[in-house]
C-alpha cells in the first residue's frame, strides 16, 4: 500500500485575547419584508423524544467526534460520561460502568465481555482518524510513540508494522499527545494519532499513512475500533433497544452533530460531516464480525494477544 505525505496547512483560530476587527460597515439596505425573512430563515429542529425503555445506566463513550452519533439524545436518560479507551474494559469488569463504547481490544483481551451488536464504530477504507506519521517508509520505524489512551489502534499499528513492513523489532512509547510534537521525531521514529487529533493536519514533510486504508488494501476486510460491550448479559439485553434507538436517530443528525460538536477547533464543521458520513461505518454485521475475527486470528499469529 502506498503511502501518501500531506501537506495541508492549518489556518489556526484567534488566539484567545485578541480583539477580532470588524469591517467597515456597508451603508444600510431597507429592513426586508417580514414574509421576506420568515421564509429565508433557517429549519428550526424540532425537540426530539426517544422512547428509551431501560432502566437509567452508567454509559461510558470515548470523547471524539466519532462516538456522538451513536450517543445522540443518550444523556437525556442515561448517565453519560467520557473515558479513555484503555479505561473502559476494566470499568466494565469492576462494574464501575454499566455499558461501554469500548476498543475492540477490550474485548479481545477479555472475551468474558459482552458485545451488544447494534452498532460500531469502524471503517471500510480510509478512516482518517487513525494514522501513523513517519519521516519516509514504515519499514524503517524502530520506535513509535503512541498515545497513553489508545487500545485498538496500538495493536493494529503494532501488527501492521510487523506482518506487512517486516519491522521485527519496535519500541513502544506510550506519551501523552496533548503537547508531543511530531515534527520533531527522528528519521527512525513514528507517531501514532487516534481519534481528533488525528484529524488535524500533519506536520510539513511528514508520511501520512491511514491505518484503516492500510488494513482494507492488506486484508480485504472492514475494520471494528469500538463497539458497545456490558458487563454481563442481563444488562446487555436490557440495554440494547436504547443503543439502537440513539444510533438509528443519531444517524439523521450529523448536520446537527458537526455544528454542535467543539472538540477539533481547526476542523470546520462540513469536513466534520464528511468525516462521520464517509469514514466512518456504525454497522455490526456479519462483514464486521469477519473483520474483528481477522485482526483477531492475525494477531495471534504474531504472538500479540
Amino acid at each position: 500500500m502506498s503511502e501518501t505525505t500531506e501537506n495541508t496547512p492549518v489556518v489556526p483560530a484567534p488566539a484567545a485575547g485578541i480583539p477580532v476587527i470588524a469591517p467597515v460597515a456597508a451603508p444600510q439596505a431597507p429592513a426586508p419584508a417580514a414574509a421576506t425573512v420568515a421564509a429565508t430563515a433557517p429549519p428550526t429542529v424540532p425537540p426530539i423524544d426517544l422512547q428509551f425503555t431501560a432502566r437509567p445506566m452508567k454509559i461510558a463513550a470515548v470523547p471524539f467526534l466519532n462516538a456522538q452519533p451513536l450517543i445522540w439524545q443518550l444523556a437525556k436518560h442515561h448517565h453519560l460520561s467520557q473515558l479513555p479507551p484503555v479505561e473502559m474494559g476494566q470499568q466494565l469488569r469492576s462494574g464501575q460502568i454499566d455499558v461501554a463504547l469500548a476498543p475492540i481490544a477490550a474485548y479481545l483481551l477479555d472475551p468474558a465481555l459482552v458485545i451488544i451488536p447494534v452498532a460500531a464504530i469502524g471503517s471500510n477504507g480510509p478512516v482518517k482518524s487513525v494514522r501513523i506519521l513517519s519521516n519516509g517508509s514504515l519499514k524503517n520505524v524502530e520506535r513509535l510513540f503512541v498515545d497513553a489512551r489508545s487500545q485498538t489502534s496500538v495493536l493494529l499499528s503494532r501488527l501492521i508494522l510487523k506482518r506487512w513492513y517486516g519491522v521485527k523489532k519496535l519500541e513502544v512509547i506510550h506519551q501523552d499527545m496533548a503537547d508531543f510534537k511530531p515534527g520533531q521525531t527522528k528519521p527512525w521514529e513514528g507517531v501514532l494519532q487516534f481519534g481528533d487529533g488525528a484529524l488535524v493536519s500533519a506536520p510539513n514533510g511528514m508520511t501520512v499513512t491511514d491505518l484503516g486504508e492500510e488494513w482494507a488494501f492488506r486484508t480485504g476486510k472492514p475494520f471494528v475500533y469500538a463497539v458497545w460491550m456490558a458487563g454481563d448479559t442481563r444488562i446487555a439485553k436490557e440495554i440494547e433497544n436504547d443503543l439502537l434507538i440513539a444510533k438509528n436517530e443519531g444517524l439523521k443528525h450529523f448536520t446537527e452533530i458537526a455544528d454542535q460538536y467543539h472538540g477539533i477547533w481547526v476542523f470546520k464543521h462540513p469536513q466534520s460531516k464528511e468525516y462521520l458520513e464517509k469514514n466512518i461505518n456504525y454497522t455490526y454485521s456479519d462483514e464486521q464480525v469477519q473483520g474483528r475475527l481477522e485482526f483477531q486470528k492475525l494477531l495471534k499469529e504474531e504472538g500479540m494477544i
